[in-house]
């Protein structure tokens, strides 16, 4: 008797449990799966489009810096030409010489006053504050042969849209005499930027 009583309760948690095992999930279940799916997917998406977003930034910096650096290379070697030049006599300047040295007026002279006066007029007539001027560069990037107009492409071509803006300022005399301080600023999209300095022997 007490085989058959084990055998028909073992039989019996059997057939229980192959019919829980068959009842699935419910609707609660299906749904807070759904929701966590949802979640995760969200973030995601969220994570991707920073990324894009990043990548795209970083994309564009690297090209408004590029522009920077080309422009700072040509100015260096047209103060270097420049330098040449008057290293003789000007009877023996060529056609070539001239449009150096006219080059050299158009893209490397100081037009603006950086320097500020920031309290009303001195006895000393000294200016207080030097300040670069963001608003009124001494250079645009049509100035000097072949210049394109801003604004421009990663090449430096003019663009009808968008793309940068590049202008550079130059100081005589700093930060000593018989020296030039240039910056070269690029600026692009809302309020993006990059400078590069550099300072010129004269």
């Amino acid at each position: 008797m007490r085989r058959s009583y084990c055998s028909f309760n073992h039989n019996h948690r059997s057939r229980s449990r192959a019919k829980s095992s068959q009842q699935g999930f419910t609707l609660v279940e299906v749904l807070v799966a759904i929701l966590l799916l949802t979640v995760g997917l969200l973030a995601l998406a969220k994570m991707q489009t920073g990324a894009v977003a990043s990548n795209a930034f970083g994309n564009q910096l690297t090209q408004a810096t590029f522009l920077a650096q080309d422009k700072l290379e040509e100015l260096r070697l047209l103060n270097e030409c420049y330098l040449e030049i008057l290293g003789r006599p000007q009877v023996s300047w060529t056609t070539e010489d001239q449009d150096v040295v006219s080059n050299y007026n158009s893209q490397l002279s100081d037009t603006q006053d950086n320097w500020l006066e920031t309290d009303g007029p001195d006895m000393d007539t000294i200016p207080d504050q030097f300040s670069w001027q963001m608003d009124t560069p001494d250079h645009t990037n049509s100035d000097g042969p072949g210049g394109a107009a801003n604004p421009i492409d990663a090449s430096g071509a003019t663009v009808a849209n968008g793309g940068y803006t590049r202008t550079w300022y130059v100081v005589d005399n700093r930060p000593t005499t018989k020296a030039k301080t240039v910056r070269v600023r690029v600026t692009w999209g809302n309020n993006r930027e990059v400078f590069l300095d550099t300072v010129l022997s004269q």
